[in-house]
Parts: C-alpha cells; sequence; structure tokens
C-alpha cells in the first residue's frame, strides 16, 4: 500500500472552515439558529447572541503561518481585521512581504489577539501548547478556533477559560479524542445544552478539511 504526503489538498477548505467558525461566534450565526428553531417567533432576539462584535479593527492571531494558516491570514485581513502571527520556523522579512505583523514571542500574540486560530502542526513542540497558562495570558473575552490538531489545545483549560469568561467562545474542529468523548466535562456541558456554554461553543466533526472537491484532489494527486 503506498502512502503518500499531499500537503496541499484542503488548504482553502480548512481556512474557509477556521473563518466560518469564528463568523459563527462573532455574528451570532449558531445561536440565533438555534433559538429560533426552538421557537420561532420568542427567539426573535437580535441581542441575545453573547459574541456578537464588530471585527474590523480587531487582531486575528495565528499560531503558524503555514500553507493553511497564510490562507487563513488572508480572509480575515480581507475582513478588515489585523492579522498578527508566531511562527519560529519562517525567516525573518516575511511579515513585510504579506503585509502582517509578526510576535516573537506566544505570549505576546495570545495576549493582543481578539481571535486566536492555531494551524500548526502536531509534534512534541506543540502537545498541549495551548494550555492553562497560555490561555491565563489570553486577552479577556478571546475567541479560540482550532482546525489543526486536537491534543494542541487542552480541554480542560478550554473548559476553565470559558467558565471564568478569560474565552469569550471556542471552535473547535478537532478533539484531543475523536469522536468526542461524553465523559469530558465540556463535552458533556456542551451536549446537555448547559445554559452557561450558550452561543459559546460550537463543535464539528473533524470536517474542516471536507468538501467533494478536496477528496477528489487527494485521490488523484
Amino acid at each position: 500500500v503506498p502512502v503518500c504526503n499531499i500537503p496541499d489538498y484542503g488548504t482553502t477548505e480548512v481556512a474557509d472552515h477556521a473563518i466560518a467558525l469564528m463568523l459563527a461566534l462573532t455574528r451570532g450565526t449558531a445561536p440565533y439558529h438555534r433559538m429560533l428553531s426552538k421557537a420561532p417567533r420568542e427567539g426573535w432576539r437580535f441581542a441575545e447572541a453573547p459574541l456578537v462584535r464588530r471585527l474590523r479593527g480587531t487582531v486575528f492571531g495565528v499560531i503558524g503561518m503555514g500553507r493553511i494558516g497564510m490562507a487563513t491570514a488572508l480572509r480575515a485581513k480581507a475582513f478588515g481585521m489585523k492579522v498578527l502571527f508566531y511562527d519560529p520556523h519562517l525567516p525573518s522579512g516575511i511579515e513585510l512581504s504579506l503585509g502582517f505583523e509578526r510576535a516573537l514571542e506566544l505570549k505576546s500574540l495570545v495576549a493582543n489577539s481578539d481571535v486566536l486560530s492555531i494551524h500548526a502542526p502536531l509534534d512534541q513542540s506543540t502537545a498541549g501548547l495551548v494550555n492553562r497558562d497560555l490561555l491565563g495570558m489570553s486577552k479577556r473575552g478571546q475567541i479560540l478556533i482550532n482546525t489543526a490538531r486536537g491534543p494542541i489545545v487542552d480541554l480542560d483549560a478550554v473548559m476553565e477559560s470559558l467558565q471564568s469568561g478569560q474565552l469569550g467562545g471556542a471552535g473547535l474542529d478537532v478533539l484531543p479524542e475523536e469522536p468526542a468523548n461524553l465523559s469530558h466535562p465540556l463535552i458533556k456541558s456542551y451536549h446537555e445544552e448547559a445554559s452557561w456554554l450558550e452561543g459559546r461553543l460550537i463543535l464539528t466533526p473533524h470536517a474542516a478539511f471536507y468538501s467533494p472537491s478536496s477528496v477528489e484532489d487527494l485521490r488523484r494527486k
């Protein structure tokens, strides 16, 4: 059985998905949908979505400025967001060619980002990278997006940060254990539609890579 590396398939799909998760939270499309599906008249309340905000002028932080990170950052820039990224593997000056701003330290990126989107590979240096200590440095009300690899993010830390309000919301396409583990308290609260999570957490089933076109690319390449 031949094993092949196809690094460029699904790039645009993952970038689109990361932005879609951000928009679902910051424009309230997910909570609005849920409210209206339950009560089409009583749920007609635009102020009920907890994370709605103007994106223009806010900071979109990227961990990992590879192919997907760059594609996502360009989409965020098109929304008028300021792009700040951290990637210790890229040569100096690439930020000038992209028109982005570079953070030399991860804690600086996290402290200044309104939205933090993860696009790093999973290895020994990134496993558990987004943990209690890092999230404790985040700008209060920050939105976390992960379309990379589940084990990069500590779910316990995400739950604690959501409960404290340090994190405003999270959109997670990937989890440390897949399918979702119902024994984890965050997943359990999400499943039970806990009121404190309403409009603040979106999960998708490791689907960011997927479209019929991306599957065709994968097989052909």
